[in-house]
Parts: C-alpha cells; sequence; structure tokens
C-alpha cells in the first residue's frame, strides 16, 4: 500500500547512496519472461552509476544484494502487475507493484525519485469494491482505467450455493422454522426470515473478504441494493470499510461499469481537496495559479506553493542554484543534475505542499506542471 506516509519514509531516509529502479512489468505471456532479464540489465546499470558516485568506501554489493536476490525467485516475477518500482540505500530495500505501467529506469543521488509512487496517492491509487449481491457477489480491484476480479476462488458467492454448501446447518429463527434453506425459500417465509439467512451468508463470507482487504489496505466500497448494503456493513470487519456507498444493484453492471461507479465515490471522498485545487485554477488570476516551472520551483522553496499537479511520466532535468533562484536545464543531464519534477516533488513535501501526478489529459491547462499558490 503506498500511502502519503509511505512517501514521507522513502524522503526522511538518510543514506550516502540512493538508488531508484523503475520498470514496467507484465502479469503473464512472453513478455513477463523478460521482465527479470530487464531487471538484471537495470541492476548492472545501477552498479555502473555506483562506481562512479563511490569515492568512499560504500559496499556496493550489499546494496544492491536484496534486489540481486529477487533473480532467484521465480513466485516474485509471477505475481507482478504493471509496473515496479525498487529503492534501496546501504541500510534499506523496498519495493512497489504498481498498477500502471512507468518507465524504465536507473536513478542513483542522493535522493530517491518518487514520482513514479505518486500518483497512488492521486488518480490512479487502487480502490475495491465488494458488489453485495445475493445471487453474484464479486470483489474487483480498480484503478480509473482497471478492473480485476479477486474474489477468493473458493468462496461462496451467492446465497443459493451457501444453503447447498452445509444444509446441515440449522439456525433457529424467530419464527420457530429450521434450516436455513427451509426459511429462505419457503411458501410462508417472510422478508424478515429470508435477511436473517442473508445475513448469514454475509456473516460468512465476510472473514474471507476481510482477509483479502486486509493484505491489500485499499479503501473498500459497498455496492448494492440498501438493505443487502445495511446487512454487510453490519458484519463487518475491515477498518476501511468507506461510509458512501453505490446503491444500486450489482446483478445489473458490468465488471467496468462498477469500477465507474466505485471511482466516483473515490474521487468524491478521498480527492475532494485535490479538485477543489483544480477548480481554483478557473477562479484565480495569474498570480495564484503558475505553469512556469521556474517559478513554481522557486516559489515551493520558499513555502508559498500550496498545491502542486505534476504529469504523469513526463521528465524535466536540471538544477535549481539556490543562491541566485535560478532553475538552469538539462537536454542531456550529467552527473549534477536532478529530476527536476521529482525535486520540485520532494521540496513540495517538505514545505507543506499537496503533490499531485494526473495524467497529461487531466492536468490545468494541460500543462507539464502547475501550482496554486498560498499567497
Amino acid at each position: 500500500m503506498v500511502s502519503e506516509k509511505t512517501i514521507h519514509e522513502l524522503i526522511d531516509k538518510e543514506a550516502k547512496h540512493y538508488v531508484t529502479i523503475t520498470l514496467p512489468t507484465h502479469e503473464k505471456g512472453e513478455e513477463s519472461k523478460q521482465d527479470p532479464i530487464r531487471f538484471k540489465n537495470l541492476l548492472s546499470e545501477a552498479e555502473n552509476s555506483l562506481k562512479k558516485r563511490n569515492s568512499n568506501g560504500v559496499n556496493i554489493e550489499e546494496i544492491l544484494k536484496p534486489a540481486k536476490e529477487l533473480l532467484d525467485k521465480p513466485m516474485f516475477w509471477s505475481h507482478l502487475k504493471k509496473g515496479l518500482a525498487v529503492y534501496m540505500t546501504e541500510d534499506s530495500f523496498d519495493f512497489y507493484h504498481l498498477p500502471y505501467e512507468v518507465n524504465e529506469q536507473v536513478f542513483v543521488n542522493d535522493h530517491f525519485m518518487i514520482t513514479p509512487l505518486l500518483p497512488m496517492t492521486s488518480m490512479d491509487g487502487t480502490f475495491t469494491i465488494l458488489a453485495a449481491s445475493r445471487k453474484n457477489l464479486r470483489l474487483l480491484r480498480c484503478t480509473r482505467n482497471t478492473v480485476h476480479d479477486i474474489t477468493p476462488p473458493d468462496t461462496v458467492t451467492s446465497v443459493n450455493d451457501y444453503l447447498e454448501v452445509d444444509p446441515q446447518k440449522q439456525l433457529q429463527f424467530h419464527t420457530g422454522a429450521k434450516g436455513q434453506s427451509a426459511v429462505y425459500h419457503g411458501h410462508n417465509a417472510s422478508e424478515e426470515d429470508k435477511m436473517v439467512v442473508v445475513e448469514a451468508f454475509y456473516r460468512e463470507i465476510e472473514k474471507e473478504i476481510t482477509n483479502v482487504m486486509n493484505e491489500l489496505e485499499d479503501p473498500l466500497i459497498l455496492t448494492g441494493l440498501t438493505e443487502n448494503i445495511g446487512l454487510y456493513q453490519k458484519v463487518n470487519h475491515y477498518n476501511r470499510l468507506v461510509e458512501d456507498t453505490v446503491s444500486h444493484n450489482p446483478d445489473e453492471l458490468s465488471d467496468k461499469e462498477l469500477r465507474d461507479k466505485g471511482w466516483n465515490v473515490v474521487k468524491s471522498h478521498f480527492l475532494s481537496e485535490m479538485y477543489r485545487s483544480l477548480e481554483k485554477f478557473s477562479e484565480y488570476g495569474d498570480d495564484r495559479v503558475s505553469n512556469n516551472l521556474g517559478e513554481i520551483i522557486e516559489s515551493t522553496v520558499m513555502g508559498k506553493s500550496q498545491t502542486i499537479f505534476i504529469s504523469q511520466g513526463e521528465t524535466k532535468w536540471g538544477k535549481y542554484d539556490k543562491e541566485n533562484h535560478t532553475v538552469h536545464y538539462s537536454n542531456q543531464p550529467n552527473g549534477e543534475d536532478v529530476e527536476l519534477l521529482n525535486w520540485l516533488s520532494i521540496t513540495g513535501y517538505k514545505t507543506g505542499s499537496k503533490v499531485y501526478v494526473l495524467p497529461k489529459e487531466e492536468m490545468p491547462i494541460h500543462s507539464t506542471v502547475a501550482a496554486e499558490f498560498r499567497f
């Protein structure tokens, strides 16, 4: 799970050498077999970069050792998503599976490359939808543009199947009837009786759902008829269940339609602050917003930037002259240059700015970078 806490922890690490490797990966197919080979090549590139920078006896082999060990773990490479980000120092090793593609790159400097992770805290973070149906329960993991059915394979997904799996289960209901199936299907079964059976069904599958969600740590959004949502909320033990729900019969919706409805909940619930900032670009004059990278960097260093937006996947190389408060750009980066959008992101976090990485088409005035200033 990538959160703002994750970003701050990476920024705050103290080390002499920081190595970032990002790699687009594949979940299956022939291309997936090339992922470890490409990663091995990137490790060689990182080793060469460290040798050029290593002037004080840092053990390069120790820095890269945990990453090299991944090459001997076939299960690791068989559970990839669309992207991989690896972060290494002398004393730490972290990696993150990403649900979107990233550029293939090695970055060795006095700080990490954090921008590949920032979409997880902005537009492309993952969320999970539980379609609380009595006939076809589904657990869907989504980003804004993707959806995957992650319903545990052995989970009973309908009330009927639940009754058939263990017909010997006996529950004493207030009607005096015995046996779940009799109560649920009986001619004289009231809606209240049926709801008791549905609650028992949800209580049974909630354990499996919560086990999955505790591993993912995604926000969980419920979709279903009002009475079904209420029953699942009653038995739920997952602590990131979103209060806002989608009141609609999920049996009438495709996985993609459920994803879109869930996205609207996430957008309004978790990204409301970001959208308020975006709206201000049409309200303010030029003095409160900017899409000039040099001006934004200078303002951010001074603590003036309130919200920073960066276009996903883009890079700008150069360095910031602190004495003269100017930005020098480079077409061919050398050893002294940094990736300026990444450096801006780190500086923004350190000075209290909110930083978002968005798809190009979602950027204010379709620019590479934009900022809203505090004053």
